[in-house]
């Protein structure tokens, strides 16, 4: 009995790709419905049980390719999605808002954290980097979190969309030209930064002419069963995707322009429905969540014994920066209070796009391991913030949201 039940836990611990998988799912499943009971957002519970059953805790979930390749896929399909359920009418309404948001709300985290970095001794190229790294807004992480909280119809959801596209949009471009600081001759390339700029200006010029001018003249074709309107939205989605990545942006930013797209151009609202609903039950319900758990398996607690100060003072600066940028840039956009903390408290969501540029300045010898895991620490909690903060403060709300 003894040497069978050794075996068992043998097994479980083992990096088996389909177990992990099959773990994952029963975990996703079981917190979904302990967080419906006790009225939290699922991605809260996905987060905290990546932690606890992931390598920091109790190692039972093993990383490996297949969890990495469905988590990156997650990640594309959130973002999509994200984009069918945004009225583009409402985007271009709120444009204003959006850039005041997503300026403020780069620029002020930007220039706390390059102070608090210059201040703990770091050196220009990595405080830089630190304060970059701060600066970002995880655009997947907020609508998970917006659509968990059943305000996506409202009036400040394409706002902090559209605040968090400009934001990654500056973050990327910031990227680069550290990254041609750190690693050319350590002076900046105007001409390269230009050079990027303008390719970044003809992704969006070509994604918006073709979801002005393109979709609504195909849009016909999706009006009836044989059009396979869903595989066709994929396929503009990857293609849109892949764009982005030749602009130098991320995949993600592609795929939500796509899914902006694609909702204008399907003519007929009953097929629409049919896309919406498969994509919803496939980044909902099987590899969003993948991707949520994922996120939680590079945090480490060894920071907390060599850099507690660091790591209090970073979290601190990282959050007090986002919600004072995003509500200043709101209120600003003459948005109301409630609004303004709604932005302030969402934008602090960071996620994934944090994770890929701090293992990209790693691996480039810009930050050092430590500070690494600090940036990936600020990353999970920061992620683990808005849904709690934006659960709590909506329910002290007398007044609905407009």
């Amino acid at each position: 009995m003894e040497k069978f039940a050794d075996g068992i836990i043998k097994y479980v611990t083992s990096n088996d790709p389909t177990l992990n998988l099959l773990l994952i799912l029963v975990i996703v499943w079981t917190t979904g419905v302990i967080c419906r009971k006790l009225k939290q957002p699922a991605v809260l519970g996905e987060l905290t049980a990546g932690i606890i059953f992931g390598p920091a805790l109790l190692g039972v979930i093993v990383p490996n390719e297949m969890i990495e390749i469905l988590s990156e896929l997650g990640v594309f399909f959130l973002m999509f999605y994200a984009g069918l359920e945004t009225d583009p009418a409402k985007l271009k309404q709120n444009s204003y808002q959006s850039s005041l948001v997503g300026i403020f709300g780069f620029i002020i985290p930007f220039f706390i954290g390059y102070a608090v970095c210059t201040a703990f001794g770091m050196g220009q190229n990595q405080s830089l980097f630190v304060a970059m790294g701060l600066s970002i807004t995880a655009i997947a992480v907020n609508a998970r979190v917006l659509h968990d909280m059943g305000i996506t119809e409202k009036r400040v959801t394409p706002v902090i969309i559209g605040a968090s596209i400009i934001d990654d949009v500056m973050s990327l471009a910031f990227f680069t030209a550290i990254i041609d600081i750190a690693t050319k001759s350590g002076s900046f390339d105007f001409f390269s930064f230009m050079i990027l700029t303008a390719k970044v200006l003809i992704f969006f010029a070509v994604t918006i002419s073709v979801g002005l001018f393109v979709y609504p003249k195909i849009g016909k074709y999706f009006s009836g069963r044989e059009s396979k309107g869903f595989t066709f939205a994929l396929v503009m989605a990857f293609l849109f995707g892949v764009m982005a990545e030749i602009a130098g942006l991320h995949i993600i930013i592609g795929a939500y322009m796509a899914g902006l797209f694609v909702r204008e151009g399907v003519v007929d609202k009953d097929l629409f429905n049919k896309i919406s609903d498969r994509f919803v039950s496939i980044t909902y319900g099987f590899i969003g969540p993948i991707f949520f758990v994922s996120l939680s398996f590079h945090v480490t607690f060894d920071i907390f014994r060599t850099d507690l100060l660091l790591v209090s003072v970073l979290l601190f600066a990282a959050i007090l920066g986002k919600f004072v940028g995003g509500g200043a840039g709101a209120l600003l956009g003459k948005m109301n209070r409630q609004e303004a903390t709604i932005v302030g408290f969402a934008l602090n969501g960071r996620g994934a796009v944090e994770l890929v540029i701090a293992s990209v300045g790693l691996k480039l010898g810009i930050i050092n391991d430590s500070v690494f895991s600090i940036l990936v620490l600020i990353a999970f909690v920061t992620t683990m913030l808005p849904p709690l903060s934006l659960s709590v403060y909506l329910k002290t709300l007398k007044k609905p949201l407009p």
